[in-house]
């Protein structure tokens, strides 16, 4: 069981450029650490928090980055209603002068202030931490705090993770919620844990060393029958098993619930991401979990520089952005 209470020696790198092979590869290599000093980051105006934090894992989320040959063909009817280059980077770039937490001791949450301004999110609610979650209240002024000129979308998911969670899963009874959650089962049926092969010996004791513990805990704590195969045909799991953890899932709360989505998404997994978020496992062992089958290749022929290296941090770096959320210091 993983102890989320200590205080937050977080994995949290902000001196990010862009989000390249290179770039991974130095973050990877690089043993150096950005102290953030939370300091003026107030809960009154008599009082300031004077918090340090040091990451080690880098948060990411470049799931908004377009390639040019994803933008599709040029509009030349429509050339005039194009943005302006200029504009545009001119609204991406730091607008405040100063990051701070307000209490709204009525309400019990804190709200992440840009100079004067609450935070919102996309859909403008403000976005707001409860008290039980300081520590993820200051590692979110952060985020914000760790921009330098230009704002950079990737470098805030802790920001995205919140903001999913306030603006689709606050309530229970949307349609978007529910989708969410029968997208998410989906990955049952197709869960890389129940997929496990009988050679080579090397993936037969990696498969034994992350896999089955999942497997006997989800079984054992859910009371659920959970179908392994070793063919490459599908297998379909027990309705009763899917109509149990559904139901798992359904109670999550908003956070809990945009966490465990991340984790399912990034690791192919439900029951690795199950794991993580009920903290059975932690972001290393997860990570590992997701990785059973490249590492056995990696054995055999050996790390394909820029390619596994980067798989393998990026995993890392999205996982870390799901037990930072979960963190509770009450």
């Amino acid at each position: 069981m993983i102890n989320h209470k200590s205080l937050a020696v977080i994995n949290f790198r902000s001196s990010i450029s862009s989000y390249s092979v290179t770039t991974m590869k130095r973050w990877s290599r690089s043993s150096s650490r950005l102290f953030l000093l939370a300091s003026p980051i107030g809960l009154s105006k008599n009082q300031t928090l004077s918090a340090r934090f040091f990451c080690q894992s880098l948060l990411l989320d470049d799931n908004n980055q377009i390639s040019k040959d994803d933008q599709g063909p040029k509009d030349t009817e429509n050339e005039k209603f194009k943005s302006d280059p200029k504009k545009t980077e001119i609204t991406r770039r730091r607008f405040w002068k100063q990051v701070s937490l307000e209490s709204n001791n009525s309400q019990g949450t804190y709200s992440i202030l840009l100079d004067k301004r609450p935070l919102k999110t996309p859909k403008g609610s403000p976005l707001t931490i409860k008290h039980s979650q300081r520590t993820l209240a200051l590692l979110l002024a952060g985020e914000w705090e760790s921009q330098k000129t230009v704002l950079k979308h990737h470098s805030l998911p802790l920001t995205s993770l919140v903001s999913r969670a306030i603006d689709t899963f606050e309530d229970r009874n949307s349609s978007e919620r529910q989708q969410a959650i029968t997208r998410l089962l989906s990955y049952l049926d197709t869960d890389t844990v129940c997929y496990q092969q009988s050679y080579p010996e090397s993936l037969v004791e990696l498969q034994k060393r992350h896999w089955d513990p999942l497997l006997r805990w989800a079984q054992k704590f859910y009371e659920v029958e959970i179908k392994v195969t070793n063919s490459i045909m599908g297998v379909r799991q027990p309705e009763s098993t899917i109509k149990r953890l559904k139901k798992v899932v359904d109670e999550f709360e908003p956070l809990k619930l945009a966490a465990f989505e991340r984790a399912v998404m990034i690791t192919k997994s439900y029951l690795i991401g199950l794991g993580l978020v009920e903290r059975q496992i932690n972001v290393k062992q997860a990570t590992e979990a997701a990785h059973v089958e490249m590492e056995s290749q990696t054995r055999q022929w050996g790390i394909v520089e820029d390619a596994h290296d980067v798989e393998n941090e990026h995993v890392r770096c999205q996982l870390g952005s799901v037990a930072c959320i979960l963190i509770n210091n009450s």
